[in-house]
């Protein structure tokens, strides 16, 4: 590990309290992570002192140090010397809210494996331009590789679920994997039929790929039912009899009750959504374009993403996404346009770095670097992103695959059976270009002053 990371990771450590008063470290695209035992030991001063440290932000259940590209060299470095810290996540915060630790637990759930899924993204829209455009046949070798590797992740999710709730729910990964791997074998399977039927109730077993409530739930309620094997079975067998009586009751209890309930659970939810969402579309658009980087603000965005993944799984297109493409857009277009009012060859330099993540769907930089340190900019690519979002609702583009992180290179995910992509390209190009016209005229005709410290 590069010393400088080192030096950085300890210093972070010394900062909010020592190994000692961290509960449990992880970290997403851009942030650290950290569920602290006492806030109050946290020096900020010192924090920002770090070079490499954007920005703060306590939601109330987890600690977040935004740091940027760096952030999982700096982890990395972390984790050495916060040996264990990984395995010893608490499942509540005492001080936090029912809704910030439902946050803080999706977080942990879908955050370690959220740049896997965004280099998915980009092999399945390539999949789909080509097979759109004709230039590969469905039949050949190249196809069925791209194809395998583009969707078998979104097929297998509960597996990753598995790994990270059990780490969540302080449980074993390998039983959640073989408890989660049950769950998706009937869809492998020709001789395991659609459904079962007890007492003329049937029970549908082929409905648990890609499924996220379900996977969640089972794995949460091996956690208990694997403690009370550990609590009651002689030592000497534990080896043997408390995976295997785990993954009998889990498995008979989420095959009748919490899979069939959870399953329902997102069907409602994705039902719920889409009544809302036709209330009126382009109004949901320019609502949830325009407000959406405020969640990314507050470090709540990741609560988003289950509601996209269980739209694909329900409905097989999801519209959240393709409306938040344009929040993204809109926040890109201001860092850009900054580019061409900046006062100093510092403030350029910054606004081009921040340009460059955006570009890539990570805004974080372009946030707290630039927009927000000059707030109208911020204004102005929420302005954006509401009328990149208004059209996105209102001509209806959905997306056919999931998308975790929101640029350019996924365009070709927004192909499908009501293909409107071309529609989504038009979207972003306003959500981007009408906030960097405004920055630009902004910046021309008043002295920019930087808004009060929003440490």
């Amino acid at each position: 590990m590069a010393t400088q990371y080192l030096a950085v990771a300890q210093r972070i450590l010394t900062a909010v309290g020592g190994q000692e008063n961290i509960d449990h470290a992880t970290h997403c695209a851009t942030r650290l992570r950290l569920n602290l035992k006492d806030d109050a030991q946290v020096d900020e001063k010192a924090l920002y002192d770090i070079s490499e440290v954007v920005k703060l932000v306590n939601n109330g259940s987890q600690f977040q140090i935004v740091i940027g590209p760096k952030v999982e060299k700096i982890f990395a470095a972390l984790s050495e010397l916060l040996p264990g810290a990984q395995e010893s996540a608490s499942v509540e915060t005492q001080n936090a809210s029912v809704f910030n630790r439902l946050l803080a637990t999706l977080s942990a759930i879908f955050t370690p494996y959220i740049g896997v899924l965004a280099g998915v993204g980009v092999v399945k829209g390539l999949v789909v331009l080509l097979q759109t455009m004709e230039l590969i046949s469905t039949q050949s070798w190249l196809f069925v590789v791209f194809n395998a590797l583009s969707s078998g992740v979104f097929v297998m999710l509960p597996l990753f679920i598995a790994v990270t709730a059990a780490d969540r729910f302080k449980t074993s990964r390998f039983t959640a994997l073989a408890l989660t791997a049950a769950m998706i074998f009937p869809l492998t399977d020709a001789a395991t039929p659609s459904h079962v039927e007890i007492f003329s109730l049937a029970f549908p077993l082929k409905i648990y790929g890609g499924a996220v409530i379900p996977a969640i739930f089972a794995v949460w309620f091996l956690s208990y039912v694997e403690r009370w094997c550990k609590k009651w079975v002689p030592e000497i067998a534990a080896l043997v009899f408390v995976p295997c009586l785990s993954l009998i009751i889990s498995g008979f209890v989420v095959f009748t009750v919490i899979g069939p309930i959870a399953d329902y659970i997102g069907i409602g939810i994705a039902n719920g959504y889409t009544w809302l969402y036709n209330l009126s579309p382009m109004l949901s658009g320019a609502l949830l374009a325009g407000i959406g980087q405020l969640f990314v603000v507050f470090g709540v965005h990741w609560g988003i993403i289950p509601i996209a993944l269980i739209n694909m799984q329900v409905n097989g297109y999801d519209t959240v996404m393709a409306m938040f493409m344009s929040a993204v857009m809109g926040q890109f277009g201001a860092a850009f346009g900054a580019i061409f009012i900046a006062r100093n060859l510092k403030d350029k330099q910054l606004a081009i770095s921040a340009s460059i993540s955006a570009f890539f769907g990570i805004t974080e930089p372009a946030l707290y670097g630039v927009n927000l340190k000059y707030r109208m900019l911020f204004i102005f690519g929420c302005i954006g992103a509401a009328l990149g979002g208004a059209i996105t609702g209102l001509l209806e583009v959905k997306t056919y695959s999931f998308l975790p992180v929101l640029n350019v290179f996924e365009l070709g995910l927004f192909s499908g059976p009501e293909s409107k992509a071309i529609y989504e390209v038009f979207a972003i190009i306003v959500a981007f270009s009408v906030p960097m016209i405004l920055t630009i005229i902004y910046g021309k005709t008043r002295v920019l002053v930087p808004a009060a410290d929003l440490r």
